[in-house]
């Protein structure tokens, strides 16, 4: 969101220069529970509304949730433009064999709480003591620019209490999938989570919410089982049952 309003106003001193937005998601700011004034939302709404309008702008989005947002603005239809994620590579990333016991399940972004890491740790937590067997991988960095970033010391706690590992940035994220049975993403909102996409082109199957985004990819029954945002027994039944059924695998 800030390169779109910073890039943009930057031209605004050049009239011939077109500008393409990519909006790869609302971020922090439009997800419900941020802590943000509802005036510095409507500021960042009008600021958008006028950018976004521009006879050279275009704006390119990743899902119809966020086209929409972008509609509402009062943005034209013909200057948006949706492409359903980034991608990856396929040839890079294959489908790998399942690995050994113990069933693992594996989350890799950001570690924030908009990004439902503390939801997720709540729900293995709540597998614990169910006696569930599972191993919970957290791949990603803190993010000290988010207001909504864990601190490392509280991954650190959260390791040392659940038995979670904290792998911290990875370079090469078949290395996690290769460990995983399956991928958890309960975010509130992406634009396209490419962590599933990664997911996916290993072959692993995936549990996430019902949320903008995710249910582009995740669609329950069919490519994963999906559960409402920030519900952490609906969470835990889902980890449960993928982690207990070996055909959902």
């Amino acid at each position: 969101m800030k390169p779109v309003l910073l890039g943009t106003a930057a031209s605004l001193g050049v009239s011939d220069t077109a500008v393409v937005n990519s909006l790869t998601g609302l971020g922090t700011l439009f997800i419900g529970e941020a802590q943000v004034s509802g005036v510095t939302r409507r500021a960042v709404r009008f600021a958008l509304r006028h950018l976004l309008t521009r006879k050279r702008s275009r704006a390119v989005v990743q899902n119809p949730d966020d086209r929409a947002f972008v509609a509402a603005l009062g943005v034209p239809p013909e200057m948006v433009m949706l492409i359903p994620g980034s991608g990856v590579d396929t040839r890079a990333l294959t489908p790998l064999p399942e690995p050994p016991p113990p069933v693992t399940a594996a989350y890799v972004g950001r570690m924030l709480a908009d990004k439902g890491v503390l939801t997720l740790i709540d729900a293995f937590s709540l597998l614990g003591k169910r006696g569930v067997a599972l191993k919970l991988l957290l791949a990603g960095d803190c993010d000290k620019e988010n207001p909504g970033s864990l601190a490392p010391e509280q991954l650190r706690e959260f390791a040392s209490l659940y038995g979670i590992e904290w792998l911290g940035h990875v370079t090469d994220i078949k290395t996690v999938w290769a460990r995983a049975h399956f991928a958890v993403l309960a975010s509130r909102r992406e634009g396209l989570p490419k962590s599933l996409l990664e997911a996916a082109a290993c072959g692993r199957a995936m549990v996430a919410t019902d949320a903008p985004g995710c249910r582009e990819i995740a669609i329950d029954g069919e490519t994963a089982l999906t559960v409402p945002v920030d519900d952490i027994g609906a969470l835990a039944a889902a980890m449960a049952k993928v982690a207990s059924d070996a055909d959902l695998r």
